[in-house]
């Protein structure tokens, strides 16, 4: 019996926690006093982070590469832009097709692979990391900086392809040597990275102001409102990224560019914006805006604009299929 109260009297100090009285007499359990309790318990109630959901990594994994490839015409006219000052948007997209209409589709077929994970990175991977960090802002930059890691090799070599055709079609002889896919980074792609940071920014942070502005007049039409404020929030990043865009075509389609090192690429890169999108009198100074940045903002919302409209829309068919099969 003795034993038996002893046993008692020691089992509450076994794993217990210190008790300090509290006001009126009430007892509290006191906080842990070391840096580690502190840590532990502070991990113990945090926030758990939610992965994304299977119909946004579905929609990543399979309707990127369709958007990416299905688009290949309007992104090889792009790169053609970047080497023709001259050519209106109607020309270069007739240039495009002028071996024919699956010429159209040169180099697209590098770009589907890669394309699978590049859009579960813009799609399930941002929606983590946002998650993660609480903020679109952080995650958008993380995630433009993973899609050039895994896109840049890719469509290097897509514009490549796509800027040779030409060449070799009018016999020029200033073909450039194609890029090795499996190297991520290169002549370029600081351009690649800053693009990539404007152009998901559309979709992903200035969408919702853009449907807020149009609920107005679209409120009762759910469907319509996240379309039409996909679109004009993308459009408006497609115009912002636009001359980064064809600073990395130029780049990358460009042999002088190629070869050159730091200093030069920098002063290339320069010369490049300057004729291309300004006018300049006798002297050299520059007196307005070229008709030639209209023309490459046009092309570049037409490619961005529809290219994250279709992405948005594939993430959306896919959430309300998973729903109904969920019923």
């Amino acid at each position: 019996k003795n034993l038996s109260v002893l046993f008692q009297a020691a089992m509450p100090q076994i794993g217990s926690v210190p008790v300090v009285s509290g006001p009126g007499g009430r007892e509290k359990t006191s906080a842990p006093r070391s840096r580690l309790g502190w840590r532990c318990c502070n991990r113990r109630t945090s926030t758990k982070v939610k992965f994304p959901e299977p119909p946004l990594i579905l929609a990543g994994a399979l309707g990127g590469p369709f958007v990416i490839f299905f688009l290949t015409p309007l992104r090889n006219a792009l790169t053609l832009a970047s080497q023709d000052a001259v050519s209106s948007a109607g020309e270069l997209y007739k240039s495009v097709f002028a071996s024919g209409f699956s010429a159209g589709w040169t180099g697209g077929l590098t770009v589907v692979i890669p394309s699978c994970p590049q859009f579960i990175v813009m799609g399930p991977l941002f929606h983590f990391l946002k998650a993660f960090t609480g903020s679109a802002a952080v995650a958008v930059p993380l995630c433009a900086l993973a899609e050039t890691f895994i896109s840049y090799g890719s469509q290097t070599v897509n514009a490549q392809m796509a800027f040779n055709s030409e060449q070799e079609l009018a016999g020029s002889g200033n073909e450039v040597e194609i890029w090795n896919p499996l190297i991520p980074f290169g002549p370029g792609s600081s351009f690649h990275v800053l693009r990539n940071i404007i152009a998901l920014s559309g979709l992903r942070i200035f969408s919702g102001p853009c449907q807020a502005s149009l609920k107005r007049f679209l409120g009762h039409m759910p469907a319509l409102l996240q379309f039409v404020g996909d679109f004009l929030a993308s459009m408006g990043a497609a115009a912002c990224s636009a001359p980064l865009n064809q600073l990395y075509n130029f780049a990358v389609t460009s042999n002088a560019f190629l070869a050159a090192n730091m200093v030069t690429k920098f002063e290339l890169a320069e010369g490049f914006l300057s004729s291309q999108y300004f006018l300049h009198d006798a002297s050299g100074a520059k007196v307005g805006l070229s008709p030639v940045l209209a023309r490459d903002l046009g092309m570049r919302c037409a490619y961005v604009a529809s290219l994250y409209a279709i992405f948005g829309a594939i993430e959306r068919i896919f959430t309300s299929a998973w729903k109904l099969r969920a019923q």
